[in-house]
Protein backbone atom coordinates (compact mmCIF):
# COMPACT_ATOMS: atom_id res chain seq x y z
CA UNK A 1 0.00 0.00 0.00
CA UNK A 2 1.75 3.17 -1.18
CA UNK A 3 0.95 6.76 0.14
CA UNK A 4 -1.16 7.49 -3.02
CA UNK A 5 -3.94 4.67 -2.55
CA UNK A 6 -6.37 6.94 -0.23
CA UNK A 7 -5.84 9.65 -2.41
CA UNK A 8 -6.82 7.66 -5.44
CA UNK A 9 -9.71 6.13 -3.74
CA UNK A 10 -10.39 9.45 -2.82
CA UNK A 11 -10.55 10.79 -6.33
CA UNK A 12 -12.55 7.36 -7.42
CA UNK A 13 -15.06 8.26 -5.05
CA UNK A 14 -15.52 11.88 -6.46
CA UNK A 15 -16.06 10.04 -9.64
CA UNK A 16 -18.16 7.95 -8.82
CA UNK A 17 -20.64 10.42 -6.88
CA UNK A 18 -20.71 12.38 -9.75
CA UNK A 19 -21.77 9.70 -12.10
CA UNK A 20 -24.73 8.61 -9.78
CA UNK A 21 -26.10 12.19 -8.83
CA UNK A 22 -28.50 13.91 -10.97
CA UNK A 23 -27.56 16.07 -13.85
CA UNK A 24 -28.44 19.46 -12.09
CA UNK A 25 -27.79 22.02 -15.00
CA UNK A 26 -30.11 19.76 -17.18
CA UNK A 27 -33.06 19.72 -14.31
CA UNK A 28 -32.44 23.20 -14.69
CA UNK A 29 -33.72 23.54 -18.02
CA UNK A 30 -36.39 21.16 -17.42
CA UNK A 31 -37.65 23.01 -14.82
CA UNK A 32 -37.33 26.34 -16.66
CA UNK A 33 -39.30 24.31 -19.82
CA UNK A 34 -42.37 23.58 -16.89
CA UNK A 35 -42.36 27.03 -15.61
CA UNK A 36 -44.66 27.65 -18.69
CA UNK A 37 -47.25 25.52 -17.11
CA UNK A 38 -49.67 26.36 -13.91
CA UNK A 39 -48.29 24.23 -11.32
CA UNK A 40 -51.60 22.32 -10.23
CA UNK A 41 -52.52 21.19 -7.21
CA UNK A 42 -52.52 17.65 -6.32
CA UNK A 43 -56.83 17.68 -6.53
CA UNK A 44 -56.67 19.63 -9.74
CA UNK A 45 -53.98 16.95 -11.34
CA UNK A 46 -55.57 14.18 -9.82
CA UNK A 47 -59.31 15.15 -11.25
CA UNK A 48 -57.79 16.61 -14.50
CA UNK A 49 -55.93 13.90 -15.65
CA UNK A 50 -55.92 10.82 -13.40
CA UNK A 51 -59.28 10.13 -12.01
CA UNK A 52 -61.22 9.93 -15.32
CA UNK A 53 -58.65 6.74 -15.88
CA UNK A 54 -60.14 5.70 -12.85
CA UNK A 55 -56.27 5.83 -10.94
CA UNK A 56 -57.02 5.90 -6.98
CA UNK A 57 -56.54 9.09 -5.15
CA UNK A 58 -53.87 6.95 -2.88
CA UNK A 59 -52.09 6.05 -6.23
CA UNK A 60 -52.26 10.07 -7.56
CA UNK A 61 -50.88 11.26 -4.55
CA UNK A 62 -48.38 8.97 -4.01
CA UNK A 63 -47.34 9.66 -7.66
CA UNK A 64 -47.21 13.47 -7.22
CA UNK A 65 -45.69 13.41 -4.05
CA UNK A 66 -42.66 10.70 -4.42
CA UNK A 67 -42.24 11.80 -8.23
CA UNK A 68 -41.21 14.92 -7.18
CA UNK A 69 -38.78 13.47 -4.36
CA UNK A 70 -37.29 11.48 -6.88
CA UNK A 71 -36.78 14.16 -10.00
CA UNK A 72 -36.60 17.37 -7.80
CA UNK A 73 -39.28 18.45 -10.48
CA UNK A 74 -43.09 20.09 -9.37
CA UNK A 75 -45.36 17.27 -10.64
CA UNK A 76 -48.09 19.70 -10.52
CA UNK A 77 -46.57 21.01 -13.97
CA UNK A 78 -46.41 17.94 -15.40
CA UNK A 79 -48.54 16.24 -17.93
CA UNK A 80 -49.87 13.04 -18.76
CA UNK A 81 -48.35 12.61 -22.19
CA UNK A 82 -45.01 13.93 -21.08
CA UNK A 83 -42.31 11.49 -21.96
CA UNK A 84 -39.96 10.44 -19.17
CA UNK A 85 -36.75 10.58 -21.10
CA UNK A 86 -37.09 12.28 -24.09
CA UNK A 87 -39.41 15.33 -22.33
CA UNK A 88 -37.86 14.78 -19.09
CA UNK A 89 -34.63 13.10 -19.24
CA UNK A 90 -35.89 11.48 -16.36
CA UNK A 91 -32.96 8.74 -15.75
CA UNK A 92 -30.67 12.06 -16.02
CA UNK A 93 -32.31 14.43 -13.47
CA UNK A 94 -32.90 12.00 -10.56
CA UNK A 95 -30.72 10.40 -8.22
CA UNK A 96 -29.14 6.98 -9.85
CA UNK A 97 -31.38 5.22 -7.39
CA UNK A 98 -34.94 6.76 -7.43
CA UNK A 99 -36.37 3.32 -8.98
CA UNK A 100 -35.03 1.77 -5.43
CA UNK A 101 -36.27 4.27 -3.12
CA UNK A 102 -39.40 3.91 -5.36
CA UNK A 103 -39.58 0.05 -4.42
CA UNK A 104 -39.37 0.80 -0.83
CA UNK A 105 -42.02 3.91 -0.38
CA UNK A 106 -44.06 2.09 -2.46
CA UNK A 107 -43.85 -0.67 0.02
CA UNK A 108 -44.38 0.90 2.60
CA UNK A 109 -47.90 2.82 1.08
CA UNK A 110 -49.26 -0.01 -0.30
CA UNK A 111 -47.66 -3.33 1.18
CA UNK A 112 -46.44 -4.16 -2.49
CA UNK A 113 -43.57 -5.44 -3.55
CA UNK A 114 -42.76 -4.21 -7.20
CA UNK A 115 -39.09 -4.90 -7.34
CA UNK A 116 -39.26 -7.65 -9.50
CA UNK A 117 -41.93 -6.16 -11.74
CA UNK A 118 -40.79 -2.65 -12.63
CA UNK A 119 -39.22 -1.75 -15.63
CA UNK A 120 -38.72 1.91 -15.73
CA UNK A 121 -37.82 1.19 -19.79
CA UNK A 122 -41.33 0.02 -20.88
CA UNK A 123 -42.96 2.96 -19.54
CA UNK A 124 -42.75 6.01 -22.06
CA UNK A 125 -45.28 8.56 -20.00
CA UNK A 126 -45.53 10.33 -16.83
CA UNK A 127 -49.19 8.44 -17.64
CA UNK A 128 -47.84 5.13 -18.16
CA UNK A 129 -45.98 5.45 -14.52
CA UNK A 130 -48.84 6.68 -13.14
CA UNK A 131 -51.64 3.94 -14.38
CA UNK A 132 -48.90 0.93 -14.14
CA UNK A 133 -48.64 2.40 -10.66
CA UNK A 134 -52.29 2.13 -9.89
CA UNK A 135 -52.65 -1.33 -10.93
CA UNK A 136 -49.55 -2.37 -9.25
CA UNK A 137 -51.32 -1.15 -6.03
CA UNK A 138 -54.25 -3.24 -6.77
CA UNK A 139 -51.85 -6.24 -7.47
CA UNK A 140 -51.79 -6.36 -11.31
CA UNK A 141 -48.52 -5.68 -13.66
CA UNK A 142 -46.97 -8.28 -11.00
CA UNK A 143 -45.22 -11.40 -11.74
CA UNK A 144 -48.10 -14.12 -11.39
CA UNK A 145 -45.97 -16.73 -8.72
CA UNK A 146 -45.75 -13.98 -6.04
CA UNK A 147 -48.72 -13.26 -4.03
CA UNK A 148 -49.04 -9.29 -2.42
CA UNK A 149 -51.47 -8.02 -0.64
CA UNK A 150 -53.73 -6.05 -2.00
CA UNK A 151 -54.51 -2.77 -0.16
Amino acid sequence: MTMWNPFSNILASLQTYGDLTPDLKLRQQVTRKLCQRPDLTLETWFESFYQPQGVSHAVASFAYEHLAQYSGLEVGRLLPDDRLEADLTWTEICWFDWDLRLYEDFWQQFGVDISDAFDPTLLSTVEDLVVWLNDAARGQNLPPSLDFPNP
